[in-house]
């Protein structure tokens, strides 16, 4: 059956269409706050129904009964990667929870069913049509921030459509039987792993107001366009996600599409847009939707204005619930309390998310840099002001050996500056961060190839050294 032609989950939608979307705006701090303990208390009382949840808390002596507050949530265990993996599937839902009629998501590469059974580093869980269109609420908040309209404004979306990803399951299940009421000629979905000939061939010919991908396919798509590839594509807006977006991409890019690129911020496991970039620069957290934690090392919460490990709690929908959990491994820094001149009421982070916890360089000294601290390369090519890389990536092999590659534009390679006067200065930035105890070799490559299993771009940095085996000296 169409889950659209079901009242009990069309009404619902239809009403908080409406209202939703402008409730942090419309609401006072005390009743966002009353808002969040009350969604919150909501979503604990059926966290105790899924088995991996209701473990968790009666080993740690908590109750849904104990928790009054928003501020109550720290009294609840954290949830991990692993919790989850290892009791997927029946572990992860309630146990009336139907699994033949839920959608499984799954977070990173792969077309494998179920790749949590096989052993493999995703993590898997459950969603219903209510909490995925939940994400359609919080999407319409922020068109309304930029004056879009949801329903018409032309949006081309390039990104992972592959078997139990996100975008795919909500293609599947939203826009595929959503079509009886509307035509969806308002948007373009094409899968990431296409030639960037054809990306340009069909938005030329769709004409997209906003486009949404990766960090690196808008430097593809920019690329071709100084070419003289694509001239009738001239979006809005940009919208980047799913990688870090570093100065100098955002530089190239938006000179070439001549418009503003800003950020979103959503994971598998969220459903939904965490957060998004204003036109003022900030990252705005839909609070309503989501509460943020950040934690160090030994789990303890940090100040604002202090990194931390980002601990996502989801104050809504069915499937698997999102409580504590910290897999998302993302470095933050809360802005407590902190506004935007935008207009906007939501918090905002103090610093733009930072990146992955796992892709840490690690020096010598076993000192930790988060992947957005290393990007000097970026800043190296912004201050000599050229376009003549097109990309670049930052792998770590070893915890004394850093490789950048650089892949260089061939109509540019003859005009200054150099690529040996480009590695001169790249290798001196990192001598003067992190010393000599480090060999920078800044190379030249054709191509930085993305993931062969599902078409999605290479992160721009990886560290693959491992800091509880490495050799520290």
């Amino acid at each position: 059956m169409n889950p659209f032609l079901n009242p009990k989950i069309t009404m619902p939608f239809i009403k908080n269409y409406f209202l939703e979307p402008g409730r942090i705006q419309r609401m006072n701090s005390k009743q966002i706050k009353q808002y969040r303990t009350k969604a919150l208390r909501k979503m604990v009382s059926y966290a105790y129904t899924v088995p991996v949840y209701r473990k968790k808390y009666k080993e740690a002596g908590i109750t849904p009964k104990d928790i009054k507050k928003i501020e109550d949530i720290k009294k609840l265990p954290f949830i991990s990667r692993t919790d989850l993996k290892e009791v997927f599937p029946d572990g992860v839902v309630p146990k009336n929870f139907d699994i033949k009629k839920g959608q499984v998501i799954c977070t990173g590469g792969t077309t494998s069913k179920y790749c949590c059974q096989s052993g493999s580093e995703p993590v898997c869980t459950y969603t219903n049509h209510s909490t995925l269109l939940r994400s359609i609420i919080i999407s319409k908040r922020e068109y309304n921030y930029f004056n879009l309209d949801l329903r018409k404004t032309k949006v081309a979306h390039i990104g992972n459509f592959n078997p139990y990803k996100f975008d795919e399951v909500y293609k599947e299940n939203i826009i595929e039987n959503a079509k009886i009421f509307f035509s969806f000629k308002n948007q373009l979905n094409m899968h990431a792993s296409r030639n960037t000939h054809t990306f340009i061939k069909k938005l030329e010919k769709f004409n997209p107001e906003i486009i949404i991908s990766y960090p690196s396919i808008f430097q593809d798509i920019s690329y071709l366009k100084r070419k003289g590839y694509g001239e009738k594509i001239q979006p809005k807006l940009l919208f980047v996600g799913g990688a870090m977006l570093d100065e100098y991409t955002r530089k190239y890019v938006e000179s070439a599409l001549k418009c503003r690129m800003l950020n979103i911020y959503s994971s598998c496991e969220s459903g939904a847009n965490i957060a998004f970039e204003c036109l003022k620069g900030n990252w705005h957290i839909h609070s309503d939707f989501f509460h943020i934690e950040a934690v160090d090392k030994d789990m303890q919460t940090v100040e604002p204005g202090e990194r931390g490990q980002l601990v996502i709690t989801r104050l809504y929908g069915g499937g698997t619930p999102i409580i504590r959990y910290t897999g998302m491994e993302d470095w933050v820094t809360l802005g407590g309390g902190k506004k935007c001149s935008c207009g906007l009421k939501n918090p905002i982070f103090d610093k733009p998310v930072e990146g992955r916890v796992a892709s840490n360089i690690i020096l010598p000294d076993g000192k930790k840099i988060p992947p957005s601290q290393f990007l000097d390369v970026a800043n190296v090519l912004v201050e000599l002001n050229t376009f003549k890389v097109k990309k670049f990536q930052i792998i770590q092999e070893e915890v004394d050996e850093i490789d950048i590659f650089l892949v260089i534009d061939n109509d540019l390679r003859s005009k200054e500056p150099s690529f040996e006067k480009i590695a001169k200065k790249i290798k001196k930035a990192y001598a003067d961060k992190i010393g000599s105890k480090i060999n920078i070799n800044v190379k030249e490559t054709d191509e930085i190839k993305s993931d062969p299993k599902t078409g999605k771009p290479e992160p721009i940095l990886i560290s693959r050294v491992n800091y509880d085996k490495c050799d520290l000296t």
